[in-house]
């Protein structure tokens, strides 16, 4: 079936003595799906020439759009895209899975190892305090045992005034068995 339309314009300025006609074929087939337009225009101008050569003004101005051929598709070849895509996105989903199963044993590893963590931060937190504990029972320990030199200094001077050099190997003994008591803590 072929439908044909046809238009033509007519336009004349008698001032200016300037004339246009323009006519537009336009075909449409349905059976082949393809679009044609044809312009043509041609400009008249009505003017006298300086001298006479017996010219005629006439410009013509033709302008011829392409067909346009829209494709017509098949069910076979719809249906062999149809199923290529299936299979383009069965193997998008299988890549898909994999790297879901990928992430999730990576979120398996860092969840446990994240408890690990925080029960390796707890045990470290109670070594701090031991550790601080200790060093405050450490710096009792020295700030008596320098309270204990510091009483013992003049009772050995004393001592050792009265009684000589029998008291002073009983203090010095003394001294090394404390010292040695102090050592040990």
């Amino acid at each position: 079936m072929l439908f044909t339309s046809f238009s033509n314009v007519s336009t004349s300025t008698a001032a200016t003595g300037l004339s246009s006609t323009t006519s537009t074929i336009t075909t449409t087939t349905v059976t082949t799906t393809s679009t044609s337009t044809s312009t043509t225009s041609s400009f008249t101008m009505n003017l006298k020439p300086l001298t006479s050569t017996g010219m005629n003004n006439t410009v013509p101005f033709t302008m011829t759009i392409s067909e346009i051929i829209t494709p017509v598709m098949t069910y076979g070849q719809l249906s062999g895209l149809v199923n290529k895509w299936s299979l383009e996105l069965e193997d998008q989903e299988k890549h898909f899975l994999h790297q879901v199963t990928q992430v999730n044993a990576w979120d398996y590893t860092l969840i446990e190892n994240s408890e690990t963590i925080i029960a390796l931060h707890g045990e470290v937190q109670k070594v701090k305090q031991d550790q601080k504990r200790l060093e405050q029972e450490l710096y009792f320990i020295l700030s008596q045992q320098k309270e204990l030199e510091d009483l013992l200094t003049p009772l050995e001077e004393s001592v050792k005034d009265e009684s000589g050099s029998v008291c002073l190997q009983h203090t010095d003994e003394e001294r090394e068995r404390i010292s040695s008591r102090s050592a040990k803590f």
